[in-house]
């Protein structure tokens, strides 16, 4: 048996969720998935393909090329072209892979080689620490700090240097954090990646979520050619089941990508990446994105307003960008008496108290790195009813 894989345990997101789900009198706000679904054009697509034609049949039974199909491969050119100033070249610079997952995976192999080292902001996104051991490489976290909003600064980045680093992997905006890195940010992080021989992977999967400002991906704003931006349908369009995403980079790292997207996995369905396409370039899709993404930042605004209420969680406020709730939930222990045992910090112990005595799921912060101590993460990105339903628990 894989050494690596027997000495992993199922993350705490999944384990609570699926308490919750064996339970169905809990809350559960542990998983970021957004109560809307696909657009009606992904759907009416994907049935047109469907439909019993013999010419469409034939066209979507094929395998799609390892780079992926190119008209969503030209789909994604566009998105960037329109959403970033960005002029991509479909068949050199995009990749599209198995979700955002598949693209970081991707990433990361092919510009590292075994035992180099991957830096990784604390707290962080659960599933980078195990996907960069399980690949051979070392995860070295970069702390961040709530004082500042969990903000990601380059001086944080050069403290945890060393001639083994090759990737820095960003995440903007944030999970579990919601904390975004602006233009200049991301700029003077390709910059510092230059002058050091580091990567910049930049997860982005949350980018029309962003309720400050307006988001900059790694590919508009990288001038050295260290970028990488990773992206997906999964949030966009509240169709994570359906796996499609995309990474986009310099030409020499696409090709490098492909090769292992092909050994690996093959390629994505082709039907879906055709019904994908249809997706993203539709001007109906894109406002369905618009209105949700305006339900979900109202949404999580009462949702924060009505925590601010909580004695002890005052602290909570909303998150740059995403749909999580990052609360600092120390007080909200002390107040109410929550025992904190040996082996545990103040958001692990109230995480357990919420489950079992309030029945209401979060997920710790500890799950997400050494920084998260003392935190709890909510998603508000559930219906407004379930949102209710947390609130008056925690109330009593």
């Amino acid at each position: 048996m894989n050494r690596l894989l027997s000495g992993l345990a199922p993350h705490a997101s999944k384990r609570i969720s699926e308490y919750a789900q064996r339970n169905p009198g809990v809350v559960d706000l542990t998983v970021g998935l957004p109560s809307f679904g696909p657009p009606r054009s992904f759907g009416a697509a994907l049935a047109r393909l469907s439909s019993g034609s013999r010419e469409l049949a034939r066209h979507e039974d094929r395998y799609a090329h390892s780079r992926g199909a190119v008209e969503l491969r030209t789909a994604v050119a566009e998105v960037y072209a329109a959403e970033q100033g960005v002029d991509l070249d479909p068949e050199t610079q995009v990749l599209v892979t198995n979700g955002a997952a598949g693209a970081l995976w991707t990433a990361v192999l092919a510009v590292t080689e075994p035992g180099d080292e991957v830096l990784i902001a604390d707290p962080a996104y659960m599933i980078y620490p195990p996907m960069v051991e399980l690949l051979g490489r070392r995860v070295v976290r970069v702390p961040t700090s709530p004082s500042d909003g969990f903000a990601l600064h380059v001086e944080d980045v050069r403290s945890r240097l060393t001639p083994r680093s090759r990737v820095l992997l960003v995440n903007s905006p944030g999970n579990p954090t919601g904390a975004a890195i602006g233009a200049d940010g991301l700029a003077d992080l390709c910059a510092f990646a230059a002058e050091n021989g580091l990567r910049v992977v930049h997860d982005e999967v949350l980018d029309r979520f962003l309720h400050r400002g307006a988001h900059r991906s790694i590919a508009a704003v990288d001038h050295h050619g260290v970028g990488i931006a990773v992206n997906s349908l999964s949030k966009r369009f509240g169709m994570a089941g359906w796996r499609v995403g995309w990474m986009v980079g310099s030409p020499p790292v696409i090709a490098e990508a492909v090769k292992a997207h092909t050994f690996f996995l093959l390629a994505v369905s082709h039907a879906v990446q055709l019904a994908a396409a249809t997706a993203l370039t539709d001007p109906e899709s894109d406002r369905e994105v618009s209105r949700h993404a305006d339900e979900i930042r109202a949404r999580g605004t009462a949702f924060l307003a009505e925590l601010g209420r909580v004695p002890g969680l005052e602290g909570a406020r909303m998150p740059d960008g995403g749909f999580y709730a990052f609360v600092d939930v120390r007080e909200f222990a002390r107040l109410h008496g929550i025992p904190v045992d040996a082996g545990q910090d103040a958001g692990d112990a109230v995480a357990e108290h919420l489950l079992r005595e309030r029945g209401v799921a979060v997920v710790p912060g500890s799950a997400f790195g050494g920084a998260g101590e003392g935190f709890v993460r909510m998603s508000f990105a559930c219906g407004e009813d379930r949102l209710g339903r947390a609130v008056e628990r925690l109330v009593g």
